[in-house]
């Protein structure tokens, strides 16, 4: 296969486009896997089957990637479209493909690094028009902008490795030696441990860790497929939550008292009178900010100008007249400082509660101090950011492309399409109920929500079901082996086989455990843990101690 100069710069288009993280939710699946993107690249080059198959590869090395704070140990998507067209247009296996995604993913890391220092510059530039009263130049320059030039870099970046890299790629396979290969096959047999290590090393709490290896030796001693494993591990769930529920419970303090508080802020709320926004208005500024998020990314503001953005429309609501124009930019400018959030559990609250506050101080402006709001919107970024990573990105999202992983594998866009749109219909619509509960009902709701012990057992439950589904699929997908043998006179044995006889699986999971271990106790830092992976296996893959 041969990669025209059309396909190329098409390929380039939907990767900066990726890149971008627009919208939210299944432009943050697309940033931080690859499975969807194997789809798209399918279709431009036309083999979805065989892009899918190599996408499936690659997508278990990258379990577990989120970028949580905004910070991002590798770079699947860039991966994605450079390594599988790369890898179908010079004919390389699954094995080889891992090998050329690795670098790759390192790389995207510092050039979108670079592009987040240079947003900042961009913010500020939307700072000026912020004084001005100017939001619509805001927009131009702190996200439109920045979009765009990420869509440049980026595009350009794709389109150009394709068009020229492949080629000349072709060239260096044919003369790798056999033993490199060997090398190469026990790396990719090897990586997806980072992956699964990562999730758990994520989700897991000390007394949780059993659920993992029963998830792992059960699909080891029987064979079973993804969905049987799901079922089993959702009742195991229910059963463990159902008999611990007590440990779960809310805060015991919160009780009549804070009722009679509660009854005072509804005396509040009736006594402020109708509110000025509709619910199209609230889910459309929950909207404008789940579009906008991540395109505005800047390590100086992170998500400040897209929540800003989404705040104007109910602004202008909020102060019509000329005369209130000095209002209006004190109002855009609080809400233009460093905010960054998980955009349906912590963004859906933190707007809710900021389009509430900002319409009691339009009506009663000196009543509400600006930096209320401000310090409200902070406090529970953080918090709620937690709750959003560990259900939405460290949990849900993984399960669903486990649970889908098997599609990809025997070539079916299905295995692609299925994570991202399952994903996002859950999470916008959980973002936009928070969004329009939190303006309603104020900042009981955000703080009963965080006090609730069904929030609590939601998680408890993520993190259980979560870890016995990464053990059963890092049972499925770490295939690494040894073929070491050791002769007498009488016979001859292979290690593999001594290791089976003990238990199924131990060579796998050891390696899963080395990861795990290193995260959790040493340090945590994906990107050693990936490299230092990358270099063992090959190691130890090209001497034969190892293989794929």
């Amino acid at each position: 296969m041969t990669i025209t100069l059309t396909q190329a710069i098409l390929l380039g288009l939907l990767g900066g486009i990726a890149k971008c993280c627009i919208p939210y939710t299944p432009g943050a699946f697309m940033f931080n896997t690859v499975i969807f993107n194997a789809v798209v690249i399918g279709a431009v080059l036309g083999d979805m089957s065989q892009a899918m198959i190599i996408g499936a590869s690659l997508q278990l090395i990258y379990l577990g990637v989120i970028a949580a704070g905004g910070n991002q140990p590798t770079d699947p998507c860039l991966a994605a479209y450079v390594a599988i067209p790369v890898a179908m247009a010079s004919g390389l296996d699954t094995n080889a493909a891992v090998a050329l995604a690795v670098p790759v993913g390192l790389l995207g890391v510092q050039i979108t690094n670079i592009l987040y220092l240079a947003a900042g510059f961009f913010a500020q530039k939307g700072d000026a028009c912020v004084e001005k009263g100017n939001a619509a130049g805001m927009i131009r320059w702190s996200i439109v902008t920045v979009g765009l030039l990420r869509l440049l870099c980026f595009g350009a970046l794709i389109s150009i490795a394709l068009y020229f890299g492949s080629s000349a790629l072709q060239g260096v396979l044919d003369d790798i030696p056999g033993f490199v290969t060997n090398g190469l096959a026990a790396m990719g047999a090897c990586l997806p441990a980072v992956g699964f290590a990562i999730i758990a090393n994520l989700i897991s709490k000390p007394k949780y860790v059993p659920f993992f290896f029963a998830g792992f030796f059960l699909i080891q001693y029987t064979k079973i497929g993804t969905i049987p494993l799901l079922m089993i591990g959702a009742f195991i769930t229910f059963l463990y939550i159902t008999f611990t529920k007590n440990e779960y419970a809310g805060n015991a303090d919160y009780d009549e008292d804070e009722d009679e508080d509660e009854d005072e802020d509804e005396d509040e709320k009736a006594e402020s009178g109708e509110k000025i926004l509709t619910k199209k208005d609230v889910l459309k500024a929950y909207l404008i900010y789940w579009v906008t998020g991540e395109i505005c990314h800047s390590f100086e503001r992170m998500q400040a100008p897209a929540f800003c953005a989404a705040l104007v429309p109910a602004l202008k609501k909020f102060y019509p007249n000329q005369e209130d124009k000095p209002k209006y930019i004190e109002a855009l400018k609080r809400n233009m400082t460093f905010f960054n959030t998980e955009a349906h559990w912590g963004g859906g609250p933190c707007l809710g509660l900021t389009l509430a506050m900002e319409e009691k101080k339009s009506r009663n402006y000196e009543a509400i101090p600006g930096e209320m709001i401000m310090n409200l919107k902070t406090g529970l970024m953080g918090p709620l950011a937690g709750i959003g990573d560990t259900i939405s990105w460290s949990t849900l999202m993984y399960l669903l492309i486990g649970l889908f992983l098997p599609l990809a594998q025997n070539g079916n866009p299905l295995g692609g399409i299925g994570p991202i749109v399952l994903l996002t219909i859950i999470c916008f619509g959980i973002g936009g109920f928070l969004t329009t509960k939190c303006y309603t009902f104020g900042y009981s709701f955000a703080e009963n929500m965080l006090k609730s012990g069904l929030v609590n057992m939601i998680i408890a439950g993520a993190s259980i079901l979560g870890l016995f589904m990464m053990g059963g699929l890092a049972s499925t997908y770490v295939t690494v082996s040894t073929p070491l043998k050791f002769a007498t006179s009488a016979y001859t044995t292979t290690l593999q086989s001594i290791l089976d006889s003990i238990a199924p699986g131990l060579l796998p999971l050891a390696v899963v455990l080395l990861v795990w271990g290193y995260l959790a106790k040493v340090k945590r830092n994906y990107f050693v843990a990936t490299l230092g992976l990358t270099i063992l296996s090959l190691v130890l893959g090209c001497l034969g101690v190892i293989a794929g």
